[in-house]
């Protein structure tokens, strides 16, 4: 059987693109190699090599990374650069495939088609953004299986309503109705879609209507334990070219941090992850905050880190950062969208705060108090293992797809 993955998120350096998109994308080539051969489209930034050589190169470490032979087509995608901003954006208010995400060039068609050429007996897609590259297919498609980890009209909408507010932004809203319906026409278009959690699924199949909607949550490798750390030590972790973590940063250092400094001056923050360049705050020196990029040893991060921080605002799905620091048995203070959709309750696995001086009191309250951090911890260590163990998670992927085939 040969199976055709196509992604706009390309793993250029898979030691460094661990992000949560990249975890849940791994998830599922890990469950789909076991049931047949593997084709790759990718379609990449304009800058990727796309060489014979650059593409050889980089089949052999993704068969170092996944165990498993992979075919490899890469694809530079364009950009809508002929056209003015606010033409795209007027665009976009009326036709689905002009809105940037989902614009699809006649080279990425062509690209596509030779894929299909190839007779793939299925056809999985990572994230909407790609899906719209099938829903112009003209010929008959073998079962397509998506992935949609956001609901993307819900996520587009809260990302407008995110600070700054500015006309232009607000113009963004006119979109909506038309992310709308090509969300609605790819659920309906695929064999069976794939998201994090069971109210997303419910909000699509019971308020919406749609068909063939399963729950497939995020899920990670469960680690060992570690104890409570003693040093007062905040962390954030995430890649900060994507808004919702650069928001979630500025929201800490400006908003919540001043609170926790003035109260424990030894206190430190890290932000830690890729593109910390983007955060307001990054040259600014702030007392107390460390901005050590990439981290490539993500246990000893994690040891030393007392309390982690989940202050999400925008975004869709559910937090990888969330069950990643359950797993390590870590407490964990969050706004109500970065646990939404997790099976973690407040009070009980974490403390759920949404307004700074609260989030700020909760961490503060857990810096100082070891019963309630082993109590949080255990608890949220206990529910990754229950719901997010990746080994049972990468099963039931298998068994989803063998079923629908």
């Amino acid at each position: 059987m040969r199976i055709l993955f196509v992604s706009i998120h390309f793993p250029s350096d898979l030691s460094t693109c661990t992000q949560g998109v990249y975890k849940r994308m791994s998830l599922f080539i890990d469950a789909i190699k076991e049931i047949g051969e593997i084709d790759m489209l990718f379609f990449v930034p304009p800058e990727t090599q796309v060489s014979p050589d650059a593409i050889a190169q980089t089949e052999r470490s993704f068969f170092q990374h996944w165990q498993t032979k992979i075919n490899l087509f890469l694809c530079p995608k364009e950009e809508q650069n002929s056209l003015p901003k606010w033409r795209q954006q007027w665009d976009g208010i009326f036709n689905f495939f002009k809105q940037s995400d989902f614009f699809i060039s006649p080279q990425q068609m062509q690209a596509l088609e030779k894929c299909l050429s190839r007779k793939p007996d299925a056809i999985f897609v990572h994230r909407l953004s790609s899906m719209s590259a099938f829903m112009q297919v003209q010929q008959p498609l073998p079962p397509v299986f998506l992935d949609l980890d956001d609901i993307e009209h819900i996520s587009f909408m809260r990302q407008i309503r995110q600070p700054p507010t500015r006309l232009a932004t607000q113009l963004y809203y006119l979109q909506v109705p038309a992310r709308f319906w090509g969300e609605m026409q790819a659920i309906r278009k695929a064999r069976c879609s794939f998201v994090c959690s069971s109210g997303d699924r419910r909000y699509l199949t019971k308020r919406l209507g749609l068909p063939n909607v399963v729950t497939v949550p995020n899920a990670i490798a469960i680690p060992e334990q570690q104890p409570i750390a003693q040093e007062p030590t905040l962390l954030l972790i995430g890649g900060y070219n994507y808004f919702p973590n650069m928001n979630a940063a500025n929201f800490l250092i400006e908003r919540v941090w001043t609170d926790i400094y003035k109260a424990i001056p030894d206190a430190r923050l890290i932000i830690a992850g890729p593109y910390p360049q983007n955060i307001r705050s990054y040259n600014k020196k702030v007392p107390g905050v460390e901005f050590p990029g990439f981290v490539d040893d993500i246990d000893a991060l994690y040891q030393k880190s007392r309390v982690v921080c989940c202050p999400i605002f925008s975004g869709g799905g559910t937090r990888v950062k969330m069950i990643e620091a359950a797993a390590y048995g870590k407490p964990i203070v969050a706004t109500s969208i970065g646990a939404e959709g997790l099976e973690m309750k407040d009070g009980q696995e974490f403390l759920m705060r949404d307004h700074p001086k609260a989030f700020a009191q909760a961490c503060l309250e857990l810096l100082r108090n070891d019963d309630l951090c082993k109590c949080l911890g255990d608890a949220a260590r206990a529910a990754a293992i229950r719901h997010y163990d990746r080994t049972n998670i990468v099963q039931q992927i298998k068994q989803l797809i063998q079923s629908h085939l």
